[in-house]
């Protein structure tokens, strides 16, 4: 009998979520209306209420589509860090940190596609977005920043905490505007480069974790 070798063919919620990502990443969230990620999608407007409850819920399933596995590998990578030697160190856990957020990044135009659209919702809808993180990665958070403090046990939590916040700026930054280190290094450094934009992130930031308390 002859096997059928055709691709699946998307289901209606999968074309729902396809095309919300691509309108979302270039329009926005305030752009985009149910009816144009539905005609888009070719399928039913209804069901997008069928399955997401609305537009906002569409949204954060695209979203949180895009963080589980980067929570995942964190997450895998810490576990493994902690397996292989006897105590953290600050260098490990920001390569578990920051490895998976940077190799997200690379390569795929579904990773572009999504850090366009968070820099859209950074500019557009920053609350949107803050709730969004929040359900996504404060839990992760919690975790680093616990493992910090283990490696770090001279600084106060509020210490470390600032210190996070400063880590999550590079790695944001990073990501979406590597274009200025080219034009300002006159292409001597290379941010398509994974490997070397994390290595010089991780030198970077663990001086300033390493830096002393305030007094």
């Amino acid at each position: 009998m002859r096997k059928n070798t055709r691709a699946p063919q998307a289901t209606s919620r999968e074309k729902l979520i396809l095309s919300a990502e691509r309108l979302f990443s270039v329009r926005g969230f305030d752009g985009v209306s149910v009816r144009d990620i539905a005609n888009n999608a070719k399928v039913n407007s209804a069901l997008l209420g069928y399955y997401f409850g609305g537009k906002a819920g569409l949204l954060a399933e695209v979203y949180t589509r895009h963080c589980e596995p980067l929570r995942r590998e964190r997450g895998r990578l810490l576990d493994a860090y902690r397996a292989e030697a006897k105590s953290l160190t600050v260098e490990a856990v920001l390569d578990a940190f920051i490895r998976p957020s940077l190799e997200a990044n690379q390569g795929t135009e579904q990773g572009r596609s999504f850090s366009r659209l968070r820099a859209i919702l950074l500019a557009e809808n920053s609350m949107l977005l803050e709730q969004l993180v929040a359900e996504n990665f404060d839990e992760t958070s919690r975790t680093f920043v616990k493992a910090f403090c283990e490696c770090l046990p001279h600084l106060k939590i509020e210490d470390v905490l600032w210190r996070f916040h400063f880590l999550l700026g590079g790695i944001y930054y990073t990501a979406l505007g590597p274009h200025r280190i080219h034009i300002l290094s006159n292409g001597k450094c290379n941010p398509s480069d994974p490997d070397a934009a994390r290595e010089e992130l991780i030198r970077f930031a663990a001086a300033g974790f390493r830096a002393p308390a305030k007094q």
